[in-house]
């Protein structure tokens, strides 16, 4: 699965759900953070693959960069 980073040096990568781990979607780390955020940009996802499709779609929009 892709990683991407953006000009701030944010980190994204697409992760499951907390709670079961059934669903997937776009998360966000900011420098010096210990947490994962979720993205409210993109929707829930019921595989990995769609999930990162989205996010793969949303990364090249902003021109991120793949890690």
């Amino acid at each position: 699965m892709k990683k991407y980073r953006d000009a701030r040096g944010w980190l994204y990568q697409v992760m499951p759900d907390g709670v079961g781990g059934y669903t997937y979607k776009g998360q966000y780390l900011k420098p010096g953070a210990i947490s994962w955020h979720r993205m409210s940009q993109l929707p829930w996802r019921n595989t990995k693959a769609e999930a990162q499709a989205d996010l793969d779609a949303y990364a090249e929009k902003k021109g991120w960069e793949v890690i």
